[in-house]
Order: C-alpha cells, then structure tokens, then sequence
C-alpha cells in the first residue's frame, strides 16, 4: 500500500488532506510541526510527502530540503503564498510541486494524481538550493 505524510499546522486543512489521500489508496501519517515530521521521514520514508510553507517551528522550504535526502517519492510543498518567488523557492529546495491555498478538494485529488504520474528522475533527488 501506498505512504503519505503530511506536514501541516492548520488541523482541518490537515484532516482535509488526510482524507483526499486516504480516498486516493494511501496510508496516511499527519504531522503538524516540521521537527516532527522530519523524525517520521526518518522513521518511515513516505511515498508522497506533503509539506506546508508556514510550519510553527521551522519553514517548510527547511523540512524539504531534509526530506529530499530521505524520500524517494514525490514531495509536494503546500502553501498560501503564492508569488514565482515563494514557488521557485520550493522547487529549489528540492519539492517536485508547489500548489497554493486554497484548493478544492477534487482539484488537490486530480493535482496529486498528475503530479504522482510523473516519472522521478536522479536529478530530482537532491536539492538545488543550498541547505
């Protein structure tokens, strides 16, 4: 069976994302700081990770780069911000996405399954951004 994580300090946007994935097929772990979420990558490296920007302890640009040495799956930053900037930031720390909030939940599911479609490549393993 399939592994998520999400990292996320909002509890409904969380459970929202718990749900969306576990009607996708996956066994989902929730975190809500990115000290936490880092211990479960790992403990248990996920096969999609989903990372929010605005953590209480840490950004999650910092929990992406550190999850990127550990997942071999896709890792997909969440966050409000949504200028180039705040997205290239996340692609450079290593993240295969950035999608914005506020989302609906049909587009999340139907984001996530192209995203999860895409082939992972070497070069798609370590961060361009410097740690």
């Amino acid at each position: 069976m399939r592994t998520a994580l999400v990292i996320e300090d909002d509890d409904d946007i969380r459970r929202l994302l718990e749900i969306v994935l576990q009607q996708e097929g996956y066994t989902v772990a929730v975190s809500a700081t990115g000290a936490d979420g880092l211990e479960e990558l790992t403990n248990r490296p996920p096969d999609l990770a989903l990372v929010d920007v605005g953590l209480p302890d840490m950004e999650g640009y910092e929990v992406v780069r550190g999850a990127r040495r550990l997942v071999d799956g896709h890792i997909v930053m969440l966050s409000a911000r949504s200028e180039d900037a705040d997205a290239r930031r996340g692609l450079d720390a290593g993240a295969d996405e950035y999608l914005t909030k506020p989302f609906r939940p049909r587009q999340l599911r139907e984001q996530l399954r192209e995203i999860i479609s895409r082939p992972l490549s070497d070069g798609n393993r370590e961060p361009s951004g410097s740690p």
